[in-house]
């Protein structure tokens, strides 16, 4: 497995579609500071280097979508390039296989994470001056962080699932982005039906989905409940999208 595992690293943060991700996110990150740092100098933006922090948390719910991204960038269309059914072929356990590359995009995400926050906190500290609440801030920007990511690799884990065993695009980022977005939406409008058992059970439903902790805005800082909510739903849609895809993935005939 630890061969295996370092095939893979090796692979995936070596493809240009990953590197131009990173590339791309840890730009995008810059550019939000000198924006900052810009509106700053012309007087439209007196924030401190802990407001900036403060900012950037509405953008996390993003990382649930982008988490797609990760994925794609790991798998990399394997049903078409027939890498995977040559690693089947080969003699290489399913196990090993779909765990190895499970375990491989969620490292290449956390460490796209990582650097696109650090250049991003680095560049606001070094050109937003400091202020009286930065700790109170920063304590609420790694409290909204600790809660985001078991929701990332839910999202993450539920994509790799689909990936690995729907072979073609359109319908794989449909079903993903369904589960992802369009179940919200559907039951937000059952809510609203005003059938009182309908309603609750939609209600409850919807508190199991990776973006419903994401929609609370106002949370008191290291809020046990809250953030026993966020990993409780991200390593329900974790382990059992990890569970159901393997099993899956065991019994698929790979062409």
């Amino acid at each position: 497995m630890r061969a295996y595992l370092t095939a893979e690293w090796g692979k995936a943060v070596a493809r240009p579609y990953y590197r131009i991700y990173l590339t791309v996110m840890a730009a995008l990150a810059a550019a939000l500071a000198l924006i900052w740092w810009w509106t700053g100098r012309e007087g439209m933006f007196q924030g401190s280097f802990g407001e900036c922090l403060s900012l950037l948390i509405p953008f996390f719910s993003a990382g649930i979508y982008l988490a797609v991204i990760v994925a794609d960038a790991v798998f990399s269309d394997q049903y078409k390039t027939g890498t995977l059914k040559n690693e089947v072929s080969y003699g290489l356990p399913r196990v090993r296989i779909y765990l190895g590359k499970l375990a491989t995009a969620a490292a290449a995400g956390l460490l796209l994470v990582f650097l696109t926050l650090l250049a991003y906190a680095v560049l606001c500290r070094l050109l937003i001056p400091a202020g009286p609440e930065d700790w109170q801030a920063v304590q609420t920007f790694l409290f909204r962080l600790l809660a985001a990511v078991p929701l990332w690799l839910g999202a993450l884990a539920l994509t790799m699932a689909v990936m690995f065993n729907i072979a073609h695009t359109i319908p794989m980022m449909v079903v993903v982005l369904g589960c992802l977005g369009g179940l919200s939406s559907v039951l937000r409008m059952v809510m609203r039906t005003g059938v009182d058992w309908l309603a609750r059970g939609a209600e409850m439903l919807y508190h199991l989905l990776l973006t419903a902790p994401m929609d609370v805005m106002e949370v008191p800082l290291w809020s046990p409940a809250w953030l026993g909510w966020t990993w409780g739903v991200g390593l329900l849609w974790t382990l059992g999208a990890a569970a159901a895809g393997l099993a899956l993935f065991a019994r698929r005939d790979i062409r």
